[in-house]
């Protein structure tokens, strides 16, 4: 039987370097670049057992605002949401939330310096304080 062991996303940037540089520092990503120098072609995103990878592109990526739907949730575990939360508010806007969904998640979301979108979700044991969401 064939097993998949990761399925790992893969964003196409004009810039691997800022956009990195930015999962660092937003979300905590470690980062693996290659080549070893600039510019990058390519970089592997690592955080506990999350992997996401960027890839240069050529061709720019056009985002619009009708296609602001997620490029990847991030799913947490272990009570982190509030901290990373509050990390992230400081070093960039939040683009929603964070709010309660009806699924149980509390969720938020911010994009990266080239327009992903990325949520970030927790079932949190005590969501109080957090709104609900309204469609």
């Amino acid at each position: 039987m064939i097993r998949f062991a990761t399925i790992v996303p893969v964003l196409r940037v004009a810039d691997v370097e800022r956009c990195m540089n930015w999962y660092r520092e937003i979300l905590g990503f470690s980062i693996d670049p290659f080549p070893d120098v600039v510019p990058f072609d390519f970089c592997i995103l690592r955080r506990d057992d999350a992997e996401l990878m960027l890839r240069r592109t050529r061709t720019p990526v056009v985002r619009t605002p009708a296609s602001h739907d997620w490029d990847v949730y991030l799913r947490l575990e272990g009570g982190d949401l509030t901290t990373l939360l509050d990390h992230a508010r400081r070093k960039t806007p939040l683009v929603r939330g964070p709010e309660l969904m009806p699924y149980g998640q509390v969720e938020f979301e911010l994009e990266d310096p080239e327009g992903h979108r990325i949520c970030v979700a927790e079932v949190l044991a005590d969501a109080t304080g957090f709104p609900p969401a309204v469609d």
